[in-house]
């Protein structure tokens, strides 16, 4: 069976936290799921768990055995089962896959936007250089006067234009094409490891990751998992590599003796003042809750860095095309302009 994407374990983890809290139990909440659930596939994974679970094998097992559910999820899961707050920790689980969904959307909207004026662009030179600046050439012919150099050489690499537009194309639609088929094999694969070192966007990418591990962190701590240990799922999770590497450096600081609140100060793995407020909430018996308010902050963070990205992208587009459109109405203006002064 495919993975299940992110949105539709947040309504999972939402019903089945719901159905326990209520009383009922776990393999009885997957056969109420089960049976409002739409997907055929998702409605027959959910009754063989039930049905396992029935015959005493544990949820955490039996979503491993689906191979639909991510490592994350069934590591909580279990972490859950263990500690008896099941129902606690799904809840958290569905707000963790519905903070990831809206991470997504914003790192789609960042890259979508900027795609879209890029293409207007390619468009609009396009048709200067093959459409409009011909008919200047011709008629400037007729009154025995050429176009400058500057227009002429863009003309005459119309060909190489667009063989190079052409290739360009090629490689975004495959690189497109690469990145939805990794999609669909695993719905929840993030895309802040494809964009980590592209320029403009790589901030942003940095800001998602985390605010993912910020509220990661959040949710192992809440589940009453160490430190040390939810650093360790952390690795396993983010998928932006600057990031794993400051959590790989922090891990080794603890191993060395530092406490968390210092090696996590020193790694440079969240904002100074937001290390600070965990350890000052470490040091108050409130590490989870101060952790809590932090995930809360990079998500404030991450919508900033979208909204800065886009408010950059958008002039700097708009100033290119500027000066590609005025070049080019300028290497045209020149020679009417000395028809104009000869005829004066």
């Amino acid at each position: 069976m495919k993975k299940i994407a992110g949105n539709e374990c947040a309504l999972l983890c939402q019903q089945l936290s719901m159905m326990i809290s209520s009383g009922l139990s776990a393999e009885d909440g997957l056969g109420v799921v089960a049976n409002d659930q739409p997907d055929a596939g998702l409605h027959d994974a959910l009754l063989k768990i039930k049905n396992e679970m029935e015959l005493g094998e544990t949820l955490a097992d039996s979503l491993e055995r689906t191979e639909a559910f991510d490592a994350y999820m069934i590591r909580m899961v279990r972490i859950g089962e263990q500690t008896g707050y099941l129902d606690q920790v799904l809840d958290a689980l569905a707000q963790y896959y519905q903070r990831m969904e809206k991470i997504r959307i914003n790192l789609k909207n960042a890259l979508t936007y900027p795609l879209i004026l890029l293409i207007m662009v390619m468009v609009v030179v396009g048709v200067i250089l093959f459409k409009v600046l011909p008919v200047f050439d011709e008629v400037l012919r007729n009154l025995g006067v050429s176009l400058t150099v500057p227009a002429q050489v863009l003309m005459q690499a119309g060909t190489v234009l667009i063989v190079a537009s052409a290739a360009v194309s090629a490689l975004v639609l495959i690189g497109a094409g690469v990145i939805g088929w990794r999609q669909l094999r695993n719905p929840q694969l993030s895309l802040t490891a494809l964009f980590a070192r592209v320029p403009l966007i790589s901030g942003v990418c940095r800001e998602l990751s985390l605010a993912q591990a910020a509220f990661a962190l959040s949710l192992f701590t809440r589940s009453g998992v160490e430190i040390s240990e939810a650093l360790q799922g952390l690795e396993t999770l983010i998928e932006h590599p600057g990031v794993k590497k400051q959590i790989r450096d922090c891990m080794q600081k603890m191993n060395a003796g530092e406490n968390f609140d210092r090696a996590l100060l020193d790694c440079g793995l969240f904002k100074e003042a937001y290390a600070r407020m965990i350890g000052i909430g470490l040091r108050a018996g409130r590490g989870d809750e101060m952790i809590a308010q932090v995930a809360e902050r990079y998500d404030d963070d991450t919508e900033t860095a979208v909204n800065q990205f886009l408010n950059t992208i958008e002039p700097l587009m708009i100033v290119l095309l500027s000066v590609i459109v005025g070049a080019i109405l300028l290497s045209v203006m020149l020679p009417l302009m000395n028809i104009m002064s000869s005829i004066g």
